[in-house]
C-alpha cells in the first residue's frame, strides 16, 4: 500500500502542478553559482515535505545522501551556509509565479468547488505569530517592550488565507505584517489582511463566495474590501458594547429561537443548537450596508470525571456572528457552519504548520530569506495535501495520521533504489 508514495508524490506534483517547471524557474541573485538555485529549491522542498525541523538537521540529511536520488547526476549537494546565502538573495517573484501556477491549476481542476460548505466556497483569513526572540532582529521585525522585564522582543507575524470546509484546505496566500502596518495588533493585522485580499484576488480572481473572520477583523474597512471584490463576510462578534449587538440582543431576548437543529460534534457528542437571525440592522454606521446578526446557542451533554467519578454535565456556548449574506440564500444554520469551519485555519492551518511543518522556526532570520523559505514551505504544504487528499483516494478510509505518511516517506527516501531525478529534471 505504501511502497510507492515518494514516487507517486513526485509524479503527481510534476504531472498535475508542474513541479519540474517550478524547479527549472527557481532563481536567486548569486553570481555564477556552483550549485544552481534549482538544486537548492529541490533540496528545500524535499526537506520541508519530510518535515525537517531545522537547517542543521537538513544538512545532516544531505550529508547522509538522503536527497541525492532527487538531484541530477554529478550535482553537488549544498551546505547549510550555501542555502542560507542563496535564500538571502532569492528571486521572490519567480517563487510567487510558482505559487500562482499551482493555484491556477487547482482552480482549473475545480478544487474550490469541491470543498464547499452547503454549496458556498469559503475562505478563512486570520493571523499568526511565526517566531520571536530577544537577541536577533532584522529590518522587518515587529517589536514589543515588556515593562515588567525591561526586555524588547522581536517577532514576525503573518496573515493567511486558507480554504475551509473540506480537504485539502489549500493555502491561497500569506502576507507578512510590516513594521509600519500599525501601532497595535488589531490595526496591523487588518491592514495586512486587506493587502492579502486585494493581492490574492488580483492574481487569481475570486476564489471564494464568503470570507470568514475572527472578531479582530470586525472593521468596516475589511467588510468593504470584501464587498468590493464580490465576497460576502461572516465575522465573529465579541464586543457587547457595540450598538449593533445591543440592538440585536434587545430583539432576540423578546422572542423564541428562529430555528433549531441537532448536530454531531467529533463524531460522537450530539449538540442541540438554537439560532436567532435578524437581517437589515443599520446600527453599524461605519458599514455602508445594513448588516445581519445571527446568534447561535449550543447545548451539549458531556461526560467528565470529577472526584474520581464520571458525571454528566451540560455545556452551553453562545456565539454571535455578523454577516452580509442574504438570509434567503444562506440560512442561519449555514452561517453557523461557516463560523465553526473558521477553526480549520487554527487546527489544520496554523497548528499543523507550526507543530508539524516547523513554521515557527526561523531557518534564516533575514527579510528576503524569511519570505523565500515561507514561500517554498507553502508550496510544499499545498502539494502534499493535494497529493494526500486528491490522489490517495482511499486515504480517509485508511484512517491513518498524516504523520505516519510522512514517516513512511522518510523511510522510502532512505532506502530508495531507483533514481527519481528524471521525474523532476525534464530535459536535463
Amino acid at each position: 500500500m505504501t511502497k510507492q508514495w515518494v514516487r507517486e508524490f513526485i509524479q503527481y506534483s510534476s504531472r498535475i502542478y508542474g513541479l519540474s517547471q517550478m524547479i527549472k524557474h527557481a532563481r536567486d541573485g548569486r553570481r555564477q553559482p556552483q550549485i544552481p538555485s534549482s538544486v537548492i529549491f529541490t533540496v528545500l522542498l524535499a526537506g520541508f515535505a519530510l518535515r525537517t525541523p531545522s537547517m542543521e538537521d537538513l544538512e545532516r540529511q544531505l550529508r547522509k545522501g538522503r536527497f541525492q536520488k532527487l538531484l541530477p547526476r554529478h550535482a553537488r549537494v549544498p551546505s547549510h551556509d550555501t542555502i542560507r546565502y542563496a535564500l538571502r538573495q532569492w528571486d521572490l517573484e519567480t517563487l510567487t509565479q510558482s505559487h500562482d501556477q499551482m493555484i491556477a491549476k487547482y482552480k482549473r481542476n475545480r478544487g474550490p468547488q469541491k470543498g464547499t460548505l452547503d454549496g458556498w466556497r469559503v475562505v478563512a483569513v486570520d493571523g499568526v505569530e511565526l517566531f520571536n526572540n530577544t537577541c536577533h532582529s532584522c529590518k522587518d521585525c515587529l517589536t514589543r517592550f515588556h515593562k515588567t522585564t525591561g526586555v524588547t522582543e522581536y517577532f514576525h507575524r503573518a496573515v493567511m488565507m486558507q480554504q475551509v470546509g473540506a480537504d485539502p484546505h489549500m493555502i491561497y496566500g500569506l502576507e507578512m505584517l510590516r513594521p509600519g502596518d500599525g501601532a497595535d495588533k488589531a490595526e496591523g493585522e487588518t491592514t495586512a489582511a486587506q493587502r492579502l485580499i486585494r493581492e490574492t484576488i488580483r492574481r487569481h480572481g475570486r476564489l471564494a463566495d464568503i470570507a470568514v473572520f475572527d472578531a479582530l477583523y470586525a472593521k468596516a474597512s475589511v467588510i468593504h474590501d470584501c464587498l468590493d471584490h464580490a465576497m460576502d463576510v461572516v465575522i465573529r462578534m465579541k464586543e457587547e458594547r457595540r450598538l449593533i449587538m445591543q440592538d440585536a440582543k434587545g430583539l432576540f431576548d423578546t422572542r423564541p429561537a428562529d430555528c433549531e437543529w441537532v448536530e454531531q460534534r467529533n463524531g460522537k457528542n450530539l449538540v442541540r443548537v438554537k439560532a436567532w437571525d435578524e437581517p437589515g440592522l443599520a446600527s453599524w454606521p461605519q458599514v455602508r450596508i445594513p448588516m445581519r446578526m445571527v446568534k447561535a446557542v449550543y447545548t451539549a451533554e458531556k461526560t467528565v470525571v470529577q472526584g474520581g467519578k464520571r458525571q454528566q454535565v451540560t455545556e452551553i456556548t453562545e456565539r454571535w456572528m455578523a454577516t452580509t449574506c442574504d438570509p434567503n440564500a444562506v440560512p442561519a444554520k449555514t452561517v453557523a457552519r461557516i463560523m465553526a469551519a473558521r477553526w480549520d485555519i487554527e487546527n489544520t492551518g496554523f497548528h499543523d504548520l507550526k507543530t508539524y511543518w516547523h513554521m515557527d522556526h526561523a531557518y534564516v532570520h533575514e527579510p528576503t530569506a524569511i519570505r523565500a523559505w515561507l514561500g517554498i514551505l507553502v508550496i510544499t504544504v499545498n502539494l502534499f495535501y493535494t497529493f494526500v487528499y486528491g490522489h490517495l483516494h482511499h486515504f480517509r478510509e485508511w484512517k491513518i495520521p498524516l504523520t505516519e505518511v510522512v514517516e513512511e516517506m522518510k523511510e522510502q527516501m532512505r532506502w530508495l533504489s531507483a533514481n527519481l531525478a528524471r521525474l523532476l529534471w525534464v530535459g536535463d
